[in-house]
């Protein structure tokens, strides 16, 4: 370590070249990111949930539904410019990009028919044509006898008409879709009516929105760890260097994220500061150690020069410093890097992410960093004094190593009992991935959302998809009727705003043909009469009028079912209670499965325990070998773990003690924590370690220790906990405030648990990985 810091330090020009070109070069790599939200990265595309959603996206084009809510400012929907307006704004909605084709409807669309009858038989017709002088009572009766479209295509009072999109992704994001859709409506507005724009491209294109924040937000949370690394330091130096360390290990790691394309999506986009603020700590770890090398230096260099005297501090901080920093990072990058195995994409480029941050950490600390130290000019005298004064932080710590080296009994129960009280708290955490819950506030995308779910069926679906063995087994009675139970079964739930499949026509065919008695509003008995009445409507409907219901075989079919709720707690017992009736009702030649739309969410949370625990234990067991391998004792592994643990199982409690979900961009906050916390521990024992190698006098080797990696344990949890706190302040969106929350809260207990609960048990044991010969002193 020592030949390498000087080869730095002797090329050091050579070095700040290098990067200089490296960094230019991955600065243009950042320019091709962009914070993209692709649903297939966010759910366990091998669930059967997903399984059947993408089974009905080929099938039936049905995945993401965008709505449209139109209301006349006067009067109801029967006014012939107003639907005009519906049916212009339609068109335009049909072309532009993303839209899956023919999968565009609305009162004025081809694919809305009414079905009557007359003396010639069966007599299908659109429901209005604009091009067309129209019969606004006949189209007030067509829509009353075809209840298949209340609440779909109009409201139940007559004075919303809602437009229906099927979108694929596109590039650019849902932000191109939502804008391309809300440019098709203004080009109408003329103050005749209102609008409302929802579903799951609008609400993704807001994810991606809000996530774009982090553009100001990051600006600000490295401000707030500059200036508390200034006031902790008191030096320029402390502010200087730390974020220039920061800073680049960020573009490094963006820039290596833009180079693989990998776009950020809403739950890496806070990622930044998780590196920037791993980068700071170690900064600060070396920073306070240069200072004490440097005044170390002055008084047994006597007749050095400053440059000469700063060069050995270089040294001999980066010397002892750099195996604990290299173990320490090596600890947190091997436990970002163990996500990839997870079957959530997202959570695999979020420890793709945080792992490059940290290496590139660890490469600038170890490379730029002291040939940047060796031309900086020397700290002055007065740097020093500022440096040396006793502040705020050197009374805390001093609290602290007295609590530890005179209560430690009353730490391990303290700590024991608020541990058991905050794990109360799991027992009211819930697991919900409603994306909904993502935003509050009086924000358009809410109130819009809230006026479509009030007047229409809902702006939430998933699918009941029905799959027989051969072609026309839709067409059996059989099946059309345990169809039609279903979603009988399914509307009595007081969630659920409507459900539509191929029998709703179907019934409605039955109705026409029998002079529109109420009473034949059933599926018929007779599979032949269910063919002739579709081969009636065939000859004056579209081809594609039922290509949303059912294949081209009549061997598949589908359930929309169209809710006012979005919550994974909701639609969980719904679609558990649906599966069990479906059980009963179906022969066992047909299959029968749910998923697609809101169910993703579901899937989210049936593997995100799993992989919750998952995910904690390989960072655990990273931390525990690594640590076990560099003390060479598996005790060094398990202490070091306590702390983390403790932070564990409190961020946990707190979440449920604060109502706050367990959803996938908080399932990543123990992660962090464990990721980040680790460094504490490991840092505290390489210093103490270090002094009783040292000094002879014990007290005062445990006293040194604290006081250097002790202090500045202090220094990196607060900085990384009012960096992440800034997220707080993004108003009206719910991922951000969680995670400001969550993550300050965990760095705060991750350094307080480092500071008392594992010194406390070196203390009270010392373990020979740390006390060595020194084992028999009495403390």
């Amino acid at each position: 370590m020592r030949k390498w810091i000087q080869l730095m330090i002797k090329r050091k020009k050579l070095v700040l070249s290098f990067f200089l070109f490296f960094t230019c070069f991955l600065l243009l790599q950042i320019t091709k990111l962009e914070v993209i939200i692709d649903p297939d990265n966010v759910f366990p595309q091998d669930h059967p949930f997903l399984v059947v959603g993408n089974e009905i996206e080929k099938l039936f084009g049905n995945k993401l539904t965008a709505v449209v809510g139109l209301n006349p400012v006067k009067g109801d929907i029967y006014q012939p410019q107003f639907l005009q307006k519906v049916n212009r704004i339609a068109e335009k909605i049909a072309n532009t990009p993303g839209v899956v084709p023919g999968h565009v409807v609305d009162l004025t669309s081809k694919k809305a028919k009414s079905i009557s009858s007359d003396k010639d038989g069966m007599k299908v017709s659109t429901l209005y044509n604009p091009n067309e002088d129209s019969d606004f009572k006949k189209l007030q009766q067509a829509l009353h006898s075809n209840p298949v479209y209340e609440g779909i295509l109009f409201s139940r009072d007559e004075k919303t008409i809602q437009i229906v999109a099927e979108y694929n992704k596109i590039p650019g994001g849902f932000i191109a879709i939502e804008e391309n859709l809300n440019a098709a409506i203004k080009s109408e507005v003329d103050g005749t009516f209102e609008y409302q724009v929802g579903g799951v491209p609008v609400f993704l294109s807001y994810l991606e929105k809000f996530s774009r924040r982090m553009a100001w937000l990051f600006p600000i949370a490295l401000l707030i760890i500059g200036l508390i690394h200034y006031e902790a330091f008191r030096t320029l130096q402390a502010l200087f260097l730390p974020l220039v360390t920061a800073l680049l290990a960020v573009v490094w790691s963006v820039g290596l994220l833009g180079l693989i394309g990998q776009p950020f999506d809403v739950f890496n986009a806070s990622t930044p500061i998780l590196i920037l603020a791993i980068a700071a700590g170690h900064a600060v770890q070396i920073l306070k150690r240069y200072y004490e090398e440097y005044a170390s230096a002055v008084k047994k260099y006597v007749g050095y020069t400053a440059r000469q005297l700063s060069d050995i501090a270089v040294e001999e901080s980066m010397t002892k410093v750099g195996p604990v920093m290299i173990a320490a990072c090596v600890v947190a990058a091997l436990g970002f890097f163990s996500l990839i195995v997870f079957e959530i994409k997202t959570i695999r480029t979020f420890g793709l992410f945080c792992g490059m941050g940290v290496l590139s950490a660890l490469a600038i600390e170890l490379t730029l960093i002291p040939a940047l130290r060796a031309l900086l000019p020397p700290p002055g005298e007065k740097e020093l004094t500022r440096e040396k004064t006793q502040t705020v932080w050197d009374k805390i710590i001093t609290k602290i190593y007295t609590a530890v080296l005179n209560s430690r009994k009353k730490i391990f129960i303290g700590s024991a009992v608020l541990v058991l009280l905050f794990s109360l708290g799991i027992f009211w955490l819930k697991i919900d991935n409603s994306q909904k819950s993502y935003f509050y506030g009086k924000s358009t995308l809410m109130q819009d959302d809230e006026i479509i779910n009030r007047q229409m069926a809902g702006t939430n679906v998933f699918y009941v998809l029905i799959e027989g063995k051969n072609e026309d087994d839709i067409k059996r009675p059989d099946v059309l009727k345990a169809i039609d139970e279903t979603q009988k079964f399914l509307e009595q739930d007081p969630e659920v705003g409507k459900t539509v499949s191929l029998v709703n026509f179907i019934k409605r065919m039955n109705q026409a043909m029998n002079e529109d008695n109420p009473q034949s509003f059933i599926v018929p008995d007779s599979q032949d009469l269910v063919a002739q009445y579709l081969l009636l409507y065939s000859n004056s409907g579209e081809p594609g009028d039922f290509d949303t219901w059912v294949d081209y075989g009549y061997k598949s079919a589908n359930i929309a079912v169209f809710l006012k709720t979005d919550s994974t707690i909701y639609v969980k017992n719904l679609v558990n209670r649906t599966a069990d009736f479906i059980h009963t009702r179906f022969s066992s030649d047909i299959s029968v499965r749910i998923g697609g739309g809101v169910t993703g969410g579901v899937a989210l949370n049936d593997v995100m325990v799993k992989e919750k625990i998952l995910n904690i234990a390989q960072i655990i067991l990273a931390v525990f070998l690594v640590s076990s391998l560099v003390f060479r004792s598996l005790l060094a592994g398990i202490f070091i773990l306590v702390p983390l643990l403790a932070a564990v199982v409190v961020n946990f409690g707190v979440m449920g003690l604060f109502g706050i979900p367990l959803q996938i961009a908080t399932a990543l906050v123990s992660a962090m924590a464990v990721g980040i916390g680790a460094d504490y521990g490991i840092y505290m024992s390489f210093r103490l370690r270090e002094e009783l190698r040292q000094d002879q006098d014990v007290m005062q080797a445990i006293k040194k220790a604290f006081h250097s990696a002790g202090k500045a344990t202090l220094f990196v949890a607060s900085a990384v906990a009012g960096g992440f706190g800034v997220l707080i302040f993004s108003w009206g969106f719910m991922i951000h405030m969680w995670m400001g929350f969550l993550i300050s809260s965990a760095m705060i207990v991750s350094a307080i648990a480092a500071l008392t609960i594992f010194p406390a048990l070196i203390l009270q044991f010392k373990p020979r990985f740390i006390f060595e010969n020194k084992r028999n002193v009495k403390i």
